[in-house]
């Protein structure tokens, strides 16, 4: 049996940027009036983190070569109950070396809209590798170069303890895919030789795909960087001591306890802008041609800590590192680390700097308010992102989208240029009409560019968004809440969580999880027939699809009294009479509108004599999404 997880899937990229969405957004609500769709027991709970894998790094830049020169010694503990014969690493940084790796094959040389540089590619090399007690130990290269296995003299037993020393070399590249240097700026992510995730019976270690992220086990790192004193620098954990050398050099040493990782920065023209809040320290680490964004950054950030600490649990840490990302090289933008991530005044939407600065689209404000929401499920729920990136995006962006709307409004969480208005869930439902049969369920490798933005992102906060809408804030909340303590520092699965949601929903959850996690289910309700006293309302789903979520149907009647009607969607169709009301004068099927994974929304109301308000309502409606759509068009 190989003790190591590989998986080829067919070639993938990065999502591709919403922006080419939104012209969607006119022909999808025209589309569904001309076209409608054809009819057819607990584990315990983790108090802390455990302490598996730790590392000790002493590592030097070179900041003239972009190179790292390091000694590493790693710790790790058998937790499981099969004796480990062997150690399986990540190389990540292979991935840059020449076009061959899995993972420029899959994605190309461009990633987020940013080029690999054949010129200044990026390598890492491990030249020495030994036990602690001098064992020398022979380390060969599998798949693609990211990762190597070396065999051990003796299987660790479970319960027991290896200690491996080595020395490494790792050449930077210019900034590509979350890491590397842009003149004399660093970003160092996934830099340092990495073991896999050892369980049931062998190393979940999988090389790297182009929309693969990471999976790895919790420790203490404590990572000693020499590099020139005239560089400022933030990492994870907090900077316990700095020592100047006679050198021109210094060494920093960071300190983290309880991490999945450890990343690094460092720059001659970083500035720094601290914010306390709730105890915990926000550094921004900015650069100068950036301060217009010192309080829009250290606003969003300490409204994501609070908002995610009351609903989900608090930040465990001390302090949370925000990196500002240089304008040439916006390609370390956007990610997240263990207490720190990075952002940058990228924009989504395509519109140009001025619009941002004018704080009139808020793509700034989304990517920290995302990246600070990885530290609650990346970072200490830490989810296997290579083989479930649903459960690691979607929980974060669901909770990116709550917090947008609750602080800069549902139709203007994402641009509020006076009469252009846009909020983020409309991002994400013109997204996911583009491919709404895509199960969320999957292993990043197996999706393509566009399927894996629908099936890690928009599907899943459209899919959870309506379960919350379904169930109501409060018992959702309860759901969120409980999964999250629940499983802190765990590394919990989907299985995990549906057992969490239906225990505390108390309901039977198929729909959610069979139809729109594993399943290809879409549907869309619709009012088709409203007489003197009766309604009629269908559900369409795509033929083999049977997605059924309760909804409910809005009843007004001549005489200005309403009626609200619960429906479970069970029936394809359902007519409800009203014989001893007052003539129907309209319906409405899901008037508040709670199930945004709805097909179209355009078919849902009907009255019974013809209006024209609103038709007018709906061709302004269309047109003015239509010229948002140009308007962007435009920018590019």
């Amino acid at each position: 049996m190989s003790n190591h997880k590989v998986h080829q899937g067919r070639p993938a990229g990065f999502w591709a940027e919403a922006v080419i969405l939104l012209v969607f957004v006119f022909l999808s609500g025209l589309a569904c009036l001309l076209f409608p769709v054809p009819a057819a027991a607990h584990p315990p709970v983790q108090s802390s983190p455990p302490d598996v894998a730790s590392y000790t790094i002493t590592v030097t830049l070179d900041a003239e070569a972009k190179r790292l020169t390091a000694r590493e010694t790693i710790t790790y503990l058998n937790t499981t109950a099969t004796p480990i014969p062997n150690l399986v690493f990540h190389l990540y940084l292979n991935a840059f070396r020449d076009q061959n790796s899995l993972f420029l094959r899959e994605g190309g040389p461009m990633h987020r809209g940013h080029g690999w540089d054949p010129n200044h590619p990026g390598w890492i090399r491990v030249t020495d590798l030994r036990l602690a007690d001098g064992t020398v130990l022979t380390l060969a290269e599998i798949e693609d170069g990211t990762l190597a296995r070396a065999d051990l003299p003796v299987p660790v037993a479970p319960g027991e303890r290896v200690e491996i020393e080595l020395e490494f070399q790792a050449q930077l590249p210019r900034i590509f895919a979350r890491t590397g240097y842009a003149d004399d700026y660093f970003m160092v992510g996934q830099w340092f030789p990495k073991l896999g995730v050892w369980e049931d019976g062998g190393w979940n270690a999988h090389p790297f795909h182009a929309n693969a992220e990471f999976y790895a086990n919790f420790g203490t790192y404590d990572v000693a960087i020499t590099l020139p004193d005239s560089y400022i620098t933030g990492g994870t954990g907090l900077p316990v001591s700095t020592v100047d050398h006679d050198d021109g050099t210094q060494t920093v040493r960071y300190r983290a306890e309880g991490v999945i990782d450890f990343a690094w920065t460092a720059s001659t023209r970083f500035r720094e802008a601290p914010r306390i809040v709730d105890g915990i320290e926000l550094l921004y680490l900015y650069l100068p041609e950036h301060e217009w964004t010192v309080e829009r950054v250290l606003d969003a950030a300490e409204a994501a800590v609070t908002c995610y600490g009351r609903w989900y649990g608090p930040y465990p840490y001390a302090r949370l590192t925000v990196v500002d990302a240089p304008d040439d090289g916006q390609g370390a933008g956007g990610m997240e680390y263990p207490t720190l991530v990075t952002a940058g005044p990228m924009s989504m939407l395509g519109l140009g700097s001025g619009l941002i600065r004018a704080e009139m689209e808020r793509s700034l404000e989304l990517v920290v308010v995302h990246e600070v929401g990885h530290q609650w499920w990346q970072s200490m729920v830490a989810f296997n992102e290579a083989e479930e990136p649903w459960l690691d995006e979607g929980f974060t962006d669901y909770s990116t989208l709550r917090v947008m709307e609750k602080v800069y409004g549902a139709d203007t969480s994402l641009l509020d240029a006076g009469q252009w208005e846009m909020g983020y869930l409309q991002i994400h439902r013109m997204q996911y009409l583009l491919s709404p049969r895509l199960p969320m369920y999957g292993p990043a490798w197996e999706f393509g560019m566009m399927e894996y933005g629908v099936a890690t992102y928009s599907k899943p906060v459209l899919s959870l968004t309506t379960l919350e809408r379904t169930l109501g804030e409060e018992r959702m909340m309860a759901i969120m809440q409980t999964f999250f303590q629940r499983y802190q520092f765990d590394h919990p699965t989907t299985e995990d969580f549906r057992a969490v949601a239906e225990e505390v929903s108390g309901q039977d959850l198929a729909w959610f999880f069979d139809g729109l996690v594993y399943g290809d289910g879409v549907l869309n309700y619709a009012v088709t027939d409203v007489s003197e006293h009766s309604v009629t309302v269908v559900r369409q789903n795509s033929p083999n699809s049977q997605l059924i979520v309760p909804t409910e149907v809005l009843v007004i009647f001549a005489d200005g009294s309403s009626l609200l009607e619960a429906w479970s969607g069970a029936e394809s169709e359902m007519t409800f009479t009203y014989a001893d009301r007052p003539p129907v004068r309209s319906a409405q099927v899901d008037p508040e509108q709670k199930v945004v994974v709805d097909l179209c929304w355009a078919d849902n109301g009907m009255t019974r004599r013809f209006q024209i308000s609103p038709w007018l309502s709906l061709v302004v409606r269309l047109l003015y999404n239509l010229q948002n759509g140009l308007l962007v068009m435009g920018g590019l």
